[in-house]
């Protein structure tokens, strides 16, 4: 019998880059072992069972840009189908697998796929190397660090991390240059036994179609992230000779391409987040010769993220309602009439269409557009489950992950993560995006129907006087909707029943879960992008 050849496997997953790669560095440690650069569609990673045109499009443009750097150098990403034990058990049949390295994915859904590998790998002699390269830290590390449990606030969490330290400097890039690589498609005995695709498949080939009115515009993929990222550092660094912070919530264009945002790359690992958090320390520290030294205040996004993440990592219900410790249940309306209305972008409110149908066409919202969905959806006016929201978000959104979308989803709705059921902020859908927009111009965009309404009354165009109506060639309630609802009133109701649940939780006796509050008031202002004096 033949003696079967010894190769590493670096298994990609979110992590979808070469810079700031360790796993990649492990597999190519020992030049002798060939690399076996692999990818698995196994119905769920990196994205989930329920993904639309774009997110898949934009994976598929991740992974393409991944090949083509490694045709370069003389190799190639190899693209199978499969459940990824039931994969390496077929490929061990005509290899000898020393190494399988991949990143750590800390999201408790995934814990049974990686618990089946690591099994599989431990009675096969396979030795595992798993890194640290989605996240800043480990989640699992900050929650033993805590005494076993989550940080119950950001606060708290800000504390434990800088107890931690700081996050570990990006690592070299590895060298490829004398690397010896594996094609699976030359292995003919294995091509009857495994799926691999000679090139890159279609979202079509995957059984995801093109809906219509979907417009393709963001590209995925570790170079032309690259591009954007060394755009955004200068940003950055102009927005700290000014004396400003966070440019991107300080001048919030609802109309700005995600790639300014980094949040789609950051997502697939075409960014190493690492690689961002250092860049804009080191671009603070070189504008104020560090004094004051960098802090959480100047990527205090990226340090959320970390939070969210941290609080999923041992919760495999954290994205639903019912069975999810941290999450208050509240009798939400099941109502599908109103929940369809919401999904098909037709509430009769312009920003909240806007919003709607730019998500499913482009798959991108802006972080103001998403606060604006999740409070209209949940208790600012429909009183409908969140679920719908995270379930729709995690499906067309380019940059969804499960566990900020559901920690956003859960904090917006106050049913965690926020004051007990709390209600003092309600964003009125026919004012809010004014003061960011005043002119309308992303509703003109995206709600043609009103394109030619005056800006007087782009938010709230049932107030248009029948004339103005006739002039912009849009009568509403006939060629657009009326509000399905009246805010003022459903917001005065739904607050007045998170009232009442308050009050039954309280009276009860039942312990309120704890991870429901925020580390002060300010701190919800900023979330919602509000200023000190509104609400």
């Amino acid at each position: 019998m033949p003696t079967k050849e010894i190769v590493n496997i670096i298994w990609f997953r979110n992590g979808l880059r070469l810079h700031d790669n360790e796993s990649l560095l492990k597999a190519t440690k020992d030049k002798s072992h060939k690399l076996l650069p692999l990818f698995i569609f196994d119905g769920e990673t990196p994205t989930t069972k329920h993904c639309k045109y774009n997110k898949m499009a934009f994976l598929l443009e991740c992974l393409e840009d991944l090949d083509t750097q490694f045709w370069h150098l003389g190799g190639k990403l190899n693209l199978v189908e499969g459940d990824p034990v039931e994969v390496l058990r077929k490929i061990s049949k005509h290899f000898s697998i020393d190494k399988l390295c991949f990143d750590q994915d800390c999201e408790s859904i995934w814990l049974e796929r990686d618990n089946a590998v690591k099994n599989f790998c431990g009675t096969h002699r396979i030795t595992v190397e798993e890194s640290i390269g989605a996240t800043l830290w480990d989640p699992l590390e900050i929650i033993e660090a805590n005494g076993g449990s989550p940080p119950l606030t950001y606060s708290q969490f800000c504390h434990v991390t800088k107890g931690i330290g700081q996050p570990k400097k990006p690592v070299a890039d590895a060298d490829l240059t004398d690397v010896q690589f594996v094609e699976l498609e030359s292995c003919e005995n294995l091509l009857s036994e495994l799926t691999v695709f000679p090139n890159i498949p279609t979202p079509q080939m995957l059984g995801i179609e093109k809906e219509k009115d979907v417009d393709k515009i963001y590209r995925g993929g570790e170079r032309e992230a690259l591009k954007y990222f060394y755009r955004r550092i200068k940003h950055e660094r102009e927005s700290f000779l000014e004396g400003a912070f966070l440019p991107n919530r300080l001048e919030p264009d609802i109309l700005v391409n995600p790639p300014k945002s980094l949040s789609p790359d950051i997502k697939f690992g075409c960014i190493s987040v690492k690689k961002f958090y250092w860049a804009v320390l080191d671009a603070w520290d070189e504008v104020n010769d560090d004094h004051p030294p960098g802090s959480y205040k100047i990527v205090s996004q990226l340090i959320w993220r970390e939070f969210f993440y941290a609080m999923s990592a041992n919760n495999p219900f954290y994205g639903e309602m019912t069975r999810n410790p941290i999450c208050i249940n509240i009798p939400w309306c099941e109502n599908d009439d109103d929940l369809n209305l919401f999904l098909g972008g037709k509430t009769g409110y312009p920003f909240i269409d806007a919003g709607i149908r730019q998500l499913k066409k482009e798959g991108w919202v802006h972080h103001i557009i998403r606060n604006a969905l999740s409070m209209f959806l949940t208790r600012g006016d429909l009183w409908l489950s969140w679920e719908h929201g995270l379930n729709m978000f995690l499906k067309y959104l380019i940059d969804a992950d499960w566990s900020v979308c559901a920690g956003n989803w859960m904090w917006v709705s106050s049913s965690a993560f926020e004051k007990s059921l709390n209600a003092s902020v309600s964003l009125d859908p026919g004012v809010y995006g004014s003061h960011v927009d005043p002119e309308g111009e992303y509703i003109r965009k995206y709600v043609p129907e009103l394109v030619k309404f005056p800006a007087k009354y782009i938010y709230q165009p049932w107030k248009a006087p029948a004339a103005i109506q006739e002039k912009a060639d849009c009568l509403i309630g006939k060629d657009y909707p009326m509000p399905m609802v009246v805010h003022q009133e459903a917001s005065v109701r739904n607050r007045k029943m998170m009232e009442e649940l308050q009050e039954i939780l309280q009276n009860s006796g039942m312990e309120e879960p704890s991870h429901i509050k925020p580390s002060d008031e300010l701190e919800v202002k900023i979330f919602f992008g509000l200023r000190a004096n509104e609400s």
